[in-house]
């Protein structure tokens, strides 16, 4: 009995140490206005060749309100390599407009605010997360602005 007792508390240690995860609270401060929603995806390694190319490849999905000019988004998810990306949704279409050349004209981001020269790749925003908590802070940028 008692090392049948002995083997499955070490069977549920195992599978709480292999299933280590955390949470993730993104934070987009300074946001020019209020208008619409904040579209949030979530990409982790499988999902990379879609990144910012196929919403459906993205293993987390969420949208938050801007309330004062900032919002916040809380991921619970397992350890590993990830990349976020979002965008404002000012008008509400849930698409990211684009000019006639391409360009965004709503607010985006990508986790690490990095700048990039065309369109920002998986690599560029990927971060490893292998801790209970991590805090990212995207800063929204806009090319060019339209009124909606």
């Amino acid at each position: 009995m008692k090392k049948i007792l002995g083997i499955s508390i070490l069977m549920f240690f195992g599978m709480f140490v292999s299933a280590q995860s955390g949470t993730i609270k993104v934070v987009i401060p300074k946001i020019q206005s209020d208008k619409g929603n904040i579209k949030v995806a979530l990409y982790n390694k499988e999902g990379s060749d879609g990144f910012l190319k196929d919403l459906n490849s993205a293993y987390k999905k969420k949208q938050v309100e801007i309330k004062n000019n900032s919002a916040v988004i809380i991921l619970n998810i397992p350890y590993g390599t990830y990349a976020v990306s979002l965008f404002q949704d000012e008008n509400n279409n849930s698409i990211i407009d684009r000019a006639a050349i391409g360009f965004p004209v709503e607010p985006y981001g990508i986790s690490g605010n990095k700048n990039t020269i065309g369109p920002p790749k998986f690599d560029d925003a990927k971060f490893s997360f292998n801790k209970p908590y991590l805090r990212l802070n995207i800063i929204l940028k806009t090319y060019i602005k339209r009124n909606f």
